[in-house]
């Protein structure tokens, strides 16, 4: 067993040990033993192995007067307690945590903290998590070691513009040693604009960019942020440590997208960047709103950044300046007028999801040949289908073979009751033979023509036999 030597040290000790390790343990615990009383001799007096309490039997001496020691045996009971070190208490303690992070984005839709999740789970950075805890604006990351939390905000740094900053509490102080322990605190800010928002640039700023328009579009939000002009396919790219220097915000976000469909385009440039989606190529587009369809015939040309993606008769979502209410004033704007429509990207058509096959399909066949009862199925619409050609001739050529093998034996049966000749069918007459099926003067029959003869009789060996007349033969 382990059993607690010094202020939250454990050493091992076995019960009742030849050791001196065990016993000096218990020794330890033993008050007035000192320098007027002197041990001379200890030793451990058997107990029940399961049992909680240990003796030990001490030999005392004390010099009573000068040359005259007195030496007295005492009998000390000890009682075991059972105790968890702080490290397993921590393990089965629930919400033990020495460092978390807090990570908050604080907007209207949060595309950024979204993508975020994806990257954690793809790059493994939860392996060292210990509880989860999501939040009104953001997620709480809880860690054991400070340490791992530093790599966690580290990681979320490369992926995304972010700033953070650090906060501590004493949890206890040992005096005796001057030892403290914390619990750390850091709260990861994540940048509000994300991608496809419409962002405002304040004067100043602009003008430090370069001197850019007041409103941009923003293509790309990770470890920096991308901003286009629609109207002339600039591109500025701003880091993470420029942008909490003068933070902006967004004025529109994805949820206000208007719906647009291409009526006319004129690429007037070159695109520019690696093809696709992240292509910019200047374009003039000419664009109606779907909305508008029955109502009016109203039409706009505008200036984009899509003219590698859209072709007539797409369909692409902006954001329409004419319905949006932004909330500024031509001196906010520095006198440039905006673009009445800002478009953002093209619509994707929406993926038809395949109906997976029915795996109830043909069990019923397989049931009975197995010699088990088909358990009863849900009856399904099924759309009926013409048969093929193929089939349908298949099905004809068994018919006539059916048909020629009836004729056989029906052939071999009439002559085994003794009529070997039967008469021909119309169908198999000859073509110079003449089939007549009435007789007489009305009948356009020649006087001279015999009578009809009627079906042949029965021979007497058949009759006697039991054999009567077939029908249909």
């Amino acid at each position: 067993m382990s059993a607690l030597a010094a202020a939250g040290t454990y050493a091992i000790a076995e019960t009742e040990s030849r050791e001196l390790h065990g016993l000096g343990i218990c020794l330890k615990n033993i008050k007035g033993i000192g320098k007027d009383v002197q041990l001379a001799n200890a030793s451990f007096i058997w107990t029940e192995p399961h049992s909680k309490e240990l003796k030990v039997k001490l030999e005392l001496q004390q010099e009573a007067i000068v040359g005259v020691v007195v030496r007295q045996t005492v009998v000390v009971e000890l009682r075991v307690n059972n105790l968890q070190c702080d490290d397993c208490k921590k393990s089965y303690t629930k919400h033990t945590w020495d460092s978390s992070v807090q990570v908050r984005q604080r907007s209207e839709h949060r595309r950024t903290l979204m993508m975020l999740e994806q990257l954690i789970l793809k790059h493994k950075a939860h392996t060292k998590l210990i509880q989860l805890t999501p939040c009104k604006e953001g997620l709480d990351f809880f860690f054991n070691k400070e340490r791992d939390a530093q790599d966690f905000v580290s990681f979320l740094k490369n992926w995304a513009v972010v700033r953070h900053h650090e906060s501590k509490h004493l949890v206890s102080h040992n005096a005796q040693n001057t030892t403290y322990r914390f619990k750390r605190t850091t709260c990861v800010e994540v940048c509000p604009i994300c991608r496809d928002d419409l962002v405002f640039l304040p004067r100043k700023i602009a003008q430090a960019l370069g001197g850019l328009p007041p409103l941009m579009l923003c293509t790309k939000a990770s470890s920096h942020l991308s901003f286009v002009d629609p109207a002339s396919s600039r591109v500025v790219e701003v880091a993470a440590a420029e942008y909490w220097r003068k933070p902006f915000q967004s004025v529109s976000i994805p949820s206000k997208l208007t719906e647009f469909i291409v009526l006319d385009i004129e690429e007037f440039g070159h695109p520019s960047g690696r093809g696709g989606v992240g292509s910019i190529c200047p374009c003039e587009v000419e664009i109606a709103r779907v909305a508008d369809f029955g109502h009016n015939d109203e039409r706009i040309t505008v200036r984009c950044h899509l003219g590698a993606l859209l072709h007539v008769g797409d369909y692409v979502l902006g954001y329409d300046l004419r319905s949006l209410h932004l909330g500024m004033d031509d001196e906010e704007m520095g006198g440039v007028p905006p673009l009445e429509v800002y478009l953002v990207k093209k619509k994707r058509p929406e993926r038809i999801k395949k109906k997976p096959p029915n795996p109830k399909r043909g069990k019923g066949s397989a049931a009975s040949v197995r010699g088990k009862s088909p358990e009863p199925e849900k009856q399904d619409t099924v759309q009926l289908q013409a048969p093929s050609e193929d089939a349908v001739e298949e099905d004809r050529e068994e018919l006539e073979d059916e048909a020629a093998e009836m004729k056989a034996a029906a052939e071999a049966l009439l002559t085994q009751l003794g009529e070997p000749n039967l008469p021909r069918s119309t169908d198999e007459s000859e073509p110079s033979e003449e089939v007549h099926s009435k007789s007489g003067p009305d009948s356009g029959c020649p006087a001279e023509c015999p009578p009809a003869a009627g079906p042949p009789e029965m021979p007497e060996k058949a009759k006697t036999a039991g054999y009567g007349p077939r029908r249909g033969v």
